[in-house]
Parts: C-alpha cells; structure tokens; sequence
C-alpha cells in the first residue's frame, strides 16, 4: 500500500464522517479551597495549602503509600479518599500509592463512578479493524487529490508560514519514511478506537483512563503495534545513540519517534484526538490570534538578576529532548491550511485533514493591515501507544527523550555518522580562516540563503539554524567535544577513533547534565524546588542511588506543549552586539532567523557569548516580543507568524486540559473566577474564555506570580521540575549513577573532576578569544554581584577538569 498519512492528519477528515453523536464528558474535580490570584512581577508567592489539609508528617500514610509532592501523584485528581500529609521538605503532599500513573486509582472509585474496565469482543475487533484499513485506503486517494488538484495546497517557499515549517523539519528523506510508517500504524489504532467506541457506546472517559485494556498484538491490529528494540545486553558501557535498551523492562522509553507521556489524560472532544471544546454550553474556544493579541502585549520588562544565557540555555537543552513534527504530505512537501494570498481558511472540502488554521479576526491590530485571515497552523504527528491498545491519540517526539547531547550528536546513526570525522574521535567542522565552526550544511532548504559567503550550518538538531545565538551554543559545544576528544587523543595514543568519540560523548553528556543541575536547574527553579523534588547532584566524589526503574524518563506533552515554553516571555526582541567598550549594534531578532551567516564575521562568536552572558532577561510573564508574536520566521516578508498564538494552538492540538485542571494537579485551588487574575487582566481574559475552565495551560501558566524563588509560577515550576526529576531518576546512564545501576560507569576521581564543569568554564576554553576575555563563575546569574564577579578565563576561580583521570 503507498504511504498513508499520518495519524493526527487524517482523524479530522474521519470525525466528519461519523455521525455518531459525540459525548463531551468533562472531568470533575474537587475543589480545593479559594486563593487569591493577582499578577505581580516581581511578588514572590507562597503557596498556602486548603484548610482540610491533613497537618503532620508522612507516617500519616499508609504503609503501602508515600506522601509525595502532588504533580508527583496524577491520579490524586481523582482519588475521592486521599489523604494530604507533609512531605520530608515540609511541602504539602498526598498520599500516593499509583506513582505517576494517571489511569490508575487508590481507592477503588472505578466502580463507584461507573466506569468498569471494557472487555473487547474479537468480532468486534476484527470488524472495526476491516473498517479502519477501508478508511485508511480512502484518506489516502483523498490526499493525493488535495495534491495533485492545486499548488494552493502547498505552502508557498519564502513564506512566514514556511519558515515555521521549517522549523519541524526532518533530517533525510530516510527519517520521513521511518516517520510515515510509525504514524499510519498509530493511524489504524486511533481509527479502530473511533469506530469501537461509537459502536459500544465508550464514554470518552473511559478512553481517557485507560480502561480498554486489551492488549492487541495477539489481534488482527497487533501488525500497527510499535516493535521494541532487541536489547542483547544489559551492560552496554555507551548509551545508544537512539536512547533504546535504557531500561531493559522497558526498551523503548526514552527512544525518537515514541510518544509523549502525559501527567493527566487529554481533554479531546471525542476522547480521541478531536480538540476540545469550551466548558461553557460545548461552543468552540476562541481564537487563539485572538487570545493572543488580547493578553500578551510588548512591553520592557528586564529581571536583571538572571542573564540571556538563562533562556538561550533552556532553548538548547530543549531541543535535545524534545521535538514534535508537523504533518506534511506523504512527499515531505509542506501542507497549506490558508489560501494563497492568506485572507481566509481553505475550505474543508479543498484541505489536509490535519489542518487546523489559526483564524486572524478582521480588526486584528497587526495582520488585518496586510489583509491576513489566516495563519497557516498543522497538526503533530502522531505516535502508537507503547502499551498496544485501544485508546486515544498520543503525539510523536522526534528525538531521543534523554539529556544525552542528541542535539550536538544527533538522534539516530545515521545523522551521527554524518557529523563525525573519523578522525580522532572529532567531529566535523568548517574552518573559516583559521577558526572551528560546525560545517555547512548540504540541504539547501535549511536557512533562508545559501548564496555564496553565506552559511548554514549542520549539527545534531535540526533547528540550529533557528536563530544565530542558538547556532553559537552549537558551535561551543561542537568545539567541546573537539577539544576533550584531542586531549583524550594525546593521553591515550593507541585508543582507536571510536573509542575515542564515545568516552568524548560520555564525558560532553555528563558536563551537559552537570550544567543542567547544578547551574540551570538551581537558577531557573529555586533551591526549594531542588530539595522537594530531589534534583540536587551529589558532591565530590559520591555516586547516587535514586535510579528507579519503574520511573518512564520519557517528556511530559504537558511539559513539552506548553510549561517549558515559558521562555518564549523570556526574548529581548533585539540582539544586542557590544565591542571593546561600546555597543557597536541592535539587530533585530527575526533579522537572524534561519540567517545564521555573521557567525562568519571575526569578533561575532565572542560577542554573541559576551551579550548573552551579561544582558538581563525579560520577565516571565503575559509580554512577549513583537519580534515572535509579530515577525517570527517572516523572512523577507512584512509579516510572519505568530509565536504566542502556535503556542495556544498548539496546547489544543495535543490535547492539553485547561489551567485550572493543572492548578488543582499541583495543589493549587481551582481559578473561580476571572477576577482572581486581577482587574486588568481579568477583564481581558474574560472578553476571549467563556469561562475560567477554558483558559489554556500556556496562558494560565504565564499569569501566575512568581513562586518561591523561582523565575516561574508554581504549576509551571512544578510541571518542569517533575520533568527534570524522571529525567534524572528515570535514566541507567545519568552521570553520577553507580556501577551497579550505570554500566558506563565513571570512577569516583572522574565524578569529582565531572562536578567541576560549568558553562563558564566550557565557554572560556572554546571562545575564540578576539574579544571574550572573562566571564563570571556563574553565566546564568547577573555577573558582579558578590560571589559572581568578573574573573579571567584562566583563573582557577572557574576550575578545569582535569582529564587525567582518563588516562588508561
């Protein structure tokens, strides 16, 4: 059969067809007290529990139970019977005894609500699997109809909505067929899902908690199950390149290309992949241009005691573990939502079915201007169930869900053997004149030139090209590796290359988790979150013992969808270039988008290091950049897209559930009302949600003050901090686990010379030193201060590693 389409692409076209009246049933959640809730930018906001809380100490649990912070327990939503304690750090917390599994219960209300466990009968099985492979034959004519019936339907090259496009785009042709293949099985589950629920009459929230338990390898459907990876051997000292064998019970947690994990069910209008509606009467939600160009505004909002490096850091530790694919045509070729000359929405008959466009109202203040009505906007890709059952949709990570440097190496063998040199254990690069930067790019589609004297460059991720200060993290990090595999090199002679490039990735993996937990992780999240969640590094020469093989390390959709997107409040929509005592230049940010060609420039490596180690940050909070909500990937257009609105849309799109359903997640209470958020956003928001259960996750997220010295609220501190726990908890390799758990051990010697690493140090010894000449200790923290003055990159005030260690 030829290639079918994606998942998510073709549900849309199926709902259409069923006529089957759709049952909306909405979670209902207690409500856990009322707060104030009122937008400061600097108010440091404690939580204050509800007052049934359970005051004592953990020993009020049960002895089959551990009293956890409450993003920790999902299912806790729904336990009518669970009991609050005090967690070890004095935080409020519940009882648990499901872990971090949302499906299940502790208190048998299963029953009590009605919700039995459904039995799948094998002729009713085998009839909706007939039923799906007819459907999925049919999509496909209808997509090569749409595509071969007009050029509209593909987005135009050059354009803002191909920019973003872009952005999403695969590494070869070969990484499209291994997408294509995985969601048109991911496909044929989530059709036979459809069709058995309407034909038993399954409520949605039985799909949402898991309760068709059959396991369908067995079945007609088990041939559109996930394969696991063979894993041979336990005590494999590398990690794979693709995350798989990390957990043996597991294999394929943590591998591209496997679905997101979740820490409560989505809310789909039909419990399967339709978005949601509003909780008010069923209408549909709001726009989300709409939203955005009512609540998110630009204004100058500076936190000088945190530096750029603290955004443009976690935009980098981002990509490499997380990454969703927008649906395309089975050719790779773009898909377009919005007619040519994008005054309006294609009409349903003439479109993809997983376009879901972002309506541009007609008085909009920026678009209406260039008579724009329609922002081009395709669902992600989709993913089968890891557990092969019937059930609702599930969203596809293209990378490898680990901190394991997939960014600098890639996450498949096929793009790490194109990065490497063979030579030494070194990567590849490009020398300009003298100077290590990362080589250029074959795929001419990559950057918006690739004329001569330009550059576009090539490295593990496939986004690096985004913007110039992202390509300069690349670049630093490609010359780590390059520097440590030379040394490596030197004291180890007879090592051949490939023992050389993988001891190099081990160490240049454990200096990123280094970084990420002790610099990062501290900086971004507060010391409160790092004890409540069990985040700090051991010290000196300690190994740890928190692995847990039941914890699935693989990214939270919550997370990925929408918390961590935080630092998108955080761009100065201007770049700006200092020389020896002045600023030489304020280049705007779209300006360098996908236009990473002055890296070529002498000074420019050292400056873009120099700016975002000493400018401050903006504020996270409800202002955004007119450079991402205006003019993001605009090109050489006069407009672009627009971030804040692919943001919300984007939430809906994964079935992400309202704020207020995290709120209560976290142990907050639930949002009753708009003027909670204050006067002045509250009747904003209330002007675009019909109700306060409508506001999405990433909007909710970005109103909340700010929480315990953190630079985030307390749900998005709670959602990121939970991430990084499995992260750490969840993965054999992580750096400072012991030999009996980590087979690519390291001795107690190289822990010690491990936690030495800082970014300030990896920066001193890979600038190109025209201009870069100190740094302060601490890159992420306003430089200065007491404890973080300015120091030079050979002082021992910022320690080496000393690879001696290494030496056999």
């Amino acid at each position: 059969m030829p290639q079918l389409l994606s998942i998510n692409v073709l549900l849309m076209w199926v709902s259409l067809c069923f006529t089957a009246h759709i049952q909306h049933n909405s979670i209902t959640i207690s409500q856990l007290g009322h707060h104030k809730h009122v937008k400061s930018h600097h108010h440091h906001h404690e939580f204050t529990p509800a007052p049934h809380i359970v005051r004592g100490h953990k020993d009020i649990c049960s002895q089959e139970a551990d009293c956890v912070i409450p993003v920790q327990c999902p299912a806790h939503v729904r336990d009518e019977a669970k009991l609050h304690c005090k967690t070890l750090s004095g935080r409020a917390g519940v009882c648990c005894t499901t872990g971090q599994n949302h499906t299940e219960f502790s208190s048998g209300s299963k029953k009590s609500r009605g919700n039995h466990l459904v039995n799948v009968d094998p002729l009713v099985l085998g009839a909706v699997t007939r039923h799906s492979r007819v459907e999925l034959h049919e999509l496909h004519l209808r997509e090569v109809r749409i595509l071969s019936r007009s050029r509209s339907a593909i987005v135009p090259f050059g354009s803002a909505g191909y920019g973003h496009f872009r952005n999403s785009r695969l590494y070869s042709m070969n990484d499209l067929a291994d997408v294509m293949s995985i969601a048109n099985r991911a496909l044929e589950i989530a059709l036979a899902t459809r069709a058995f629920k309407n034909r038993q009459g399954i409520s949605n929230e039985q799909i949402e908690y898991g309760m068709i338990q059959e396991d369908l390898r067995p079945t007609p459907l088990g041939s559109a199950c996930p394969v696991p990876p063979v894993c041979t051997n336990a005590h494999v000292r590398y990690r794979k390149i693709d995350g798989s064998c990390n957990n043996i019970n597991n294999p394929g947690w943590g591998m591209p290309l496997t679905p997101y994990s979740r820490l409560l069910p989505p809310m789909y209008r039909d419990g399967i992949w339709i978005p949601r509606v509003s909780e008010d009467q069923g209408q549909p939600l709001y726009s989300a241009r709409l939203i955005s160009s009512t609540i998110f505004v630009d204004n100058d909002v500076p936190n000088y005691d945190y530096t750029l490096m603290l955004m443009q850091f976690g935009q980098f530790l981002s990509h490499d573990i997380t990454q969703s694919i927008d649906t395309s045509f089975a050719n790779g070729s773009a898909i377009s939502c919005c007619t040519e000359d994008g005054n309006q929405e294609i009409p349903h008959e003439f479109r993809h079915y997983a376009c879901m466009p972002i309506l541009i109202p007609p008085k909009d203040p920026f678009f209406s201007k260039f008579k724009q009505g329609c922002m081009n906007f395709v669902r992600s890709v989709l993913a089968p169930r890891l557990d092969c059952t019937l059930g609702y949709a599930q969203q596809m990570n293209k990378v490898s869900h680990f901190i394991d440097g997939s960014a600098i190496y890639g996450s498949n063998t096929e793009q790490t053997r194109d990065l490497r040199s063979f030579v030494n254990g070194r990567l590849r690069t490009f020398n300009d004149f003298g100077r290590d930067l990362l080589p250029l790019t074959e795929d001419e589609d990559a950057c918006i030139t690739t004329e001569q004297g330009s550059a576009c460059f090539s490295a593990g991720d496939t986004r690096l090209n985004q913007m110039v200060s992202l390509t300069v993290l690349h670049t630093l990090f490609m010359r780590e590796h390059n520097r440590i595999a030379n040394e490596l090199a030197q004291l180890n002679p007879y090592w051949k290359d490939e023992q050389i490039f993988l001891e190099t990735r081990q160490i240049v993996t454990a200096e990123l988790q280094v970084i990420t937990y002790n610099e990062y992780l501290p900086t971004l999240l507060g010391e409160n979150a790092m004890k409540d969640f069990g985040l700090s590094l051991e010290t000196g020469d300690a190994y740890s013992y928190d692995y847990d093989q039941r914890i699935n390390p693989s990214i939270i959709n919550e997370f990925s969808g929408a918390a961590f997107r935080f630092g998108h409040s955080m761009v100065d929509g201007i770049l700006k270039i200092y020389g020896k005592n002045k600023m030489e230049a304020a280049i705007d940010i779209p300006e360098i988008m996908f236009h990473p060609a002055r890296l070529r420039k002498t000074e420019f490596f050292d400056q873009v290091l120099t700016t975002m180690t000493n400018d401050p940050i903006q504020d996270v909070d409800n202002s955004v950049s007119e450079a991402l909500t205006k003019y993001m990937f605009r090109a050489g257009n006069p407009f672009g897209v627009d971030i804040a609105s692919i943001n919300i849309q984007r939430g809906r799109d994964h079935g992400l559930r309202p704020y207020n359903d995290y709120r209560e997640l976290v142990g907050q209470a639930r949002i009753k009302s708009f003027e909670e958020f204050g006067e002045e956003l509250g009747n904003k928001l209330k002007t675009v949600y019909a109700s306060v259960d409508d506001i999405d996750l990433w909007v909710g997220g970005l109103l909340e003050p700010k929480y315990g010295g953190s630079v985030l609220g307390l749900t998005f501190r709670d959602i990121v901090a939970e991430q990084f726990s499995r992260l750490k908890k969840g993965d054999k390799y992580f750096f400072e686990n012991d030999p009996t758990i980590n087979p690519g051990s390291f001795t107690p010697e190289q822990l010690t010379e491990l936690r030495k690493v800082s970014l300030a140090r990896i920066i001193c010894d890979n600038r190109d030193g025209i201009l870069l000449v100190r740094q302060p200790p601490n890159v992420f923290r306003k430089p200065g201060l007491p404890g973080n003055e300015y120091v030079d990159c050979t002082s021992p005030v910022i320690p080496h590693i000393n690879l001696m260690y290494w030496k056999d």
